[in-house]
């Protein structure tokens, strides 16, 4: 009988709670501290981890700066996930914003927009 989750699915998810937490809690950036974690894909050899973050609160948001900010800060987050994981080795964070939420909101305005005319 086949396994339902990857290892690489499991461990994605202890990461994707662990890493909000250590966002909201430990980090003193509020450019940071203002991200939510969208998605986390870990690679089979769980050696490293893709975090798509996005922002929920400012529209505004200077994505270039917000992103500078959190590579700034990649080693302390890495360091805090390797305290409370439970692995041999804490894998490499790669930080990567996703803008699908405002994109999607921008197109859902749009087609709002053209049903309204109509």
């Amino acid at each position: 009988m086949p396994r339902e989750f990857a290892r690489s699915d499991r461990v994605a998810q202890t990461i994707n709670r662990q890493l909000a937490m250590i966002l909201r809690t430990k980090v003193k950036d509020e450019r940071v501290r203002s991200l939510t974690i969208t998605e986390v894909e870990v690679t089979k050899d769980l050696r490293q981890a893709k975090i798509f973050l996005t922002s929920m609160s400012d529209e505004n948001l200077d994505i270039d700066a917000t992103m500078i900010a959190v590579d700034n800060a990649s080693g302390f987050i890495r360091g805090k996930l390797a305290s409370v994981i439970e692995m041999r080795h804490c894998p490499n964070l790669i930080f990567v914003y996703d803008n699908s939420i405002s994109e999607g909101a921008k197109m859902s305005a749009l087609i709002d927009k053209a049903l309204n005319k109509q």
